[in-house]
């Protein structure tokens, strides 16, 4: 990660787990079953603790929310625009924008966040494009969309990438998951040189199994970060 800030003065970077999994908008983490996985490299634009400590909102069954406390921890905050990492880095991305138009204040968009007053076709383009360089060939992006706002088929319209297959799911099965897989020649925006204004914010411990396993399958860590 090039000119970035790495906070934690002191601790031994030179020998990290290598990190094969990228989620750019890992938020709280909410849909990965081990929140801590070694493989993976989170990231996320925000770094925050929200606390509700009052009951918000009413469900549609008529309930309340209850009070909650949202922790945004990622290991590396920057904005999946402009990713930090040289190109045919990672080998699965998980790419989870946010998908609703409500306005900051709104009780979803504290978990979510919100496309309210932003070019979002841009916007999403671009981070298609950047997590389609960061792939290396044949990798996989595990790509979550929900049409509570926006129809999947026009976001689908922002990359030139073709989908393999996906699942609606949710009770009203508003909730896309779709896969897609990096061609040799994917086209992705800019050169592959990688951003400038991420930070670095932890590190995992080393991860010997993990290495001794890349070191004859991959040839490397599969990052720079």
């Amino acid at each position: 990660m090039a000119n970035s800030e790495i906070i934690g003065a002191g601790k031994d970077t030179a020998h990290r787990a290598p990190k094969i999994i990228l989620d750019v908008t890992c938020g709280n983490r909410g849909m990965w079953f081990d929140k801590r996985d070694t493989r993976t490299l989170f990231l996320d634009k925000r770094q925050e603790v929200i606390v509700q400590h009052t009951a918000s909102g009413l469900r549609k069954n008529g309930k309340v929310y209850s009070p909650w406390t949202l922790n945004i921890a990622p290991d590396v905050q920057c904005d999946f625009t402009s990713l930090p990492f040289e190109k045919d880095s990672f080998y699965c991305v998980v790419f989870d924008p946010p998908h609703l138009e409500s306005s900051p204040g709104a009780f979803m968009v504290k978990q979510y966040g919100t496309l309210y007053k932003t070019d979002w076709k841009t916007m999403l383009s671009k981070g298609f494009s950047e997590c389609f360089r960061v792939l290396k060939p044949n990798g996989i992006l595990i790509f979550k969309w929900n049409e509570h706002h926006i129809k999947v088929s026009e976001i689908l319209k922002l990359t030139d990438e073709r989908p393999l297959f996906g699942h609606k799911s949710g009770v009203q099965a508003k909730t896309h998951w779709i896969t897609f897989i990096k061609g040799e020649e994917s086209p992705v925006l800019g050169e592959g040189s990688p951003a400038q204004n991420a930070v670095e914010i932890c590190h995992t411990a080393p991860n010997s199994a993990m290495l001794q396993w890349l070191k004859p399958h991959a040839g490397g860590t599969g990052t720079s970060a």
